[in-house]
């Protein structure tokens, strides 16, 4: 069986690349992306600004429905410069969590490529968490098509 999955989602957008991804890693953004049924609460409630990878933000706890707790992701950002960022993190289900996010300008906007790769705790719960996994940033693509409309 396999015990690592991943999977690529991207969406070009009506709008600058600088826009986009001011508001992608923002936790005003990142948490309208996953709006009605998840937040995430960042340390803080802030990305720290001026940071240099690589860079552990911390324990984010991911809450189903804005109120519980379901679970957390142990962030580091091995990669943060403009328009790309690497995450590189552990979860309560995940022993290793990749995610890549790009925001690159293309003719009319802007394309977001989002990277996902992940490794669960529990290697038979693997279909159930790419199933999960996916159907999230396939949302999160939703909302950023929604929010800057599609190209």
């Amino acid at each position: 069986m396999r015990r690592f999955a991943h999977f690529t989602v991207r969406s070009r957008l009506r709008a600058d690349a600088d826009q986009v991804w001011a508001h992608a890693t923002s936790a005003v953004g990142i948490n309208a992306e996953l709006r009605p049924w998840l937040r995430m609460r960042l340390p803080g409630n802030v990305l720290p600004a001026g940071l240099a990878p690589p860079a552990r933000i911390g324990r984010c706890w991911i809450l189903l429905f804005g109120l519980l707790p379901v679970e957390y992701d142990e962030l580091e950002l091995t990669r943060l410069e403009p328009g790309a960022f690497d995450e590189r993190s552990t979860m309560l289900t995940q022993r290793r969590w990749l995610h890549r996010r790009r925001v690159r300008a293309v003719a009319g906007g802007c394309e977001v490529v989002d990277r996902v790769g992940f490794a669960p705790r529990a290697p038979l719960l693997l279909r159930l968490h790419y199933a999960i996994f996916h159907l999230v940033f396939a949302w999160r693509h939703a909302r950023l098509r929604r929010r800057f409309s599609r190209l």
